[in-house]
């Protein structure tokens, strides 16, 4: 079972093998070198290892034919961005988080205030 790539920087179209993901083998475009991120490739690895013991479970019942399109992925994944935009919204939401905080001490203190 082979995986179909094009490489966004050089334009290579090139296959490799579900096996060599699953092991974790770097994923490196053959053309022009771009690597894909470490632990990207083996987050992928997982994922595939989850989805193929699924389909092995379901194979006594239904067939499975899929394919995947990255341009063509339906939402929330169909968004542009990658590590960084999560990384952004890691910070957002932890400054939010500190911003929420100080409201509800502000709240409190009010409300010890109304009390007295």
């Amino acid at each position: 079972m082979t995986i179909d790539l094009n490489c966004q920087q050089c334009d290579a179209s090139f296959e490799v093998e579900v096996t060599e993901i699953l092991e974790g083998e770097p994923l490196t475009c053959p053309n022009c070198g771009q690597k894909a991120p470490r632990k990207a490739v083996e987050e992928l690895g997982n994922a595939l290892d989850e989805f193929l013991t699924r389909v092995a479970e379901m194979r006594a019942r239904f067939l499975l034919s899929m394919s995947i399109e990255s341009d063509d992925l339906p939402p929330p994944y169909d968004e542009e961005g990658g590590a960084e935009d999560e990384e952004e919204d890691e910070s957002t939401l932890e400054d939010e988080d500190e911003v929420d905080e100080d409201d509800d001490e502000e709240e409190l203190e009010d409300e010890d205030e109304d009390e007295r």
